[in-house]
């Protein structure tokens, strides 16, 4: 009885009948899945990389133009049209900075935060902030299927536009979140800056000028401006 089962099994094994099929079906579905898995992999690799190129161009634009909100595609403002003298002052959160009013996270203040996608036709102006409208601005550069917010940071020293964008088929981190990418560009001004800069030199060659007066002298002058004389 056990020879004639051998004897079933060496004539079966010797059988190359029906060997193509039988490795089509053991090998075909192991090259699918693998194949279905190197594409999943590919399209969050894709994604991530569009999300993070995304990221950072709408941080760039928003710096570029945080100067002056009324510039164009071109980046060039129409003759006189700008945000006002005072909006350093006013409209970028310049005292909060002053005052260290900073989170204990990073040190800085997220000041203002742009949901994205905007609302069709929206840049932010709802917000009736000119922060605001300059962050809108940039991120309606973004395509609407991206979603994540754009802030602005401003510290003592430094200020940032810094933009996050949840990844569509993201991979859930600890947290329970799902993956988002991050891109961040500094702002610089560097008409404020050279204005700063003669500022100070200016209260500097006054204060020196005051310091070396002698008292006869700041009396004559005193006794001129009294007279009417210049």
């Amino acid at each position: 009885m056990n020879r004639a089962k051998s004897g079933w099994w060496r004539r079966f094994a010797a059988d190359n009948r029906g060997s193509h099929t039988l490795e089509a079906v053991s090998v075909f579905p192991l090259m699918m899945t693998t194949t279905l898995l190197w594409l999943i992999v590919v399209l969050i690799i894709f994604q991530g990389g569009v999300a993070q190129s995304g990221a950072a161009r709408a941080s760039e634009a928003a710096v570029l133009h945080w100067d002056n909100s009324k510039r164009g595609a071109s980046g060039l403002p129409a003759a006189g049209v700008d945000d006002g003298l005072y909006w350093r002052l006013a409209e970028d959160n310049l005292l909060q900075g002053l005052l260290q009013l900073a989170s204990p996270e990073d040190g800085q203040q997220a000041s203002v935060t742009v949901a994205l996608p905007l609302p069709v036709g929206g840049n932010g102006a709802a917000a009736g902030s000119l922060t605001a409208i300059k962050l809108g601005k940039a991120g309606s550069r973004l395509s609407p299927q991206l979603h994540g917010e754009m802030m602005y940071k401003r510290g003592v020293l430094n200020r940032q536009a810094e933009t996050r964008l949840r990844l569509p088929m993201g991979i859930p981190s600890r947290s329970g979140k799902s993956g988002e990418v991050r891109a961040s560009a500094i702002v610089t001004d560097p008409v404020e800056f050279i204005r700063s800069v003669d500022l100070v030199r200016y209260y500097t060659a006054k204060f020196q000028a005051s310091r070396d007066m002698k008292a006869a002298s700041a009396g004559k002058a005193l006794k001129d401006y009294a007279a009417g004389r210049p």
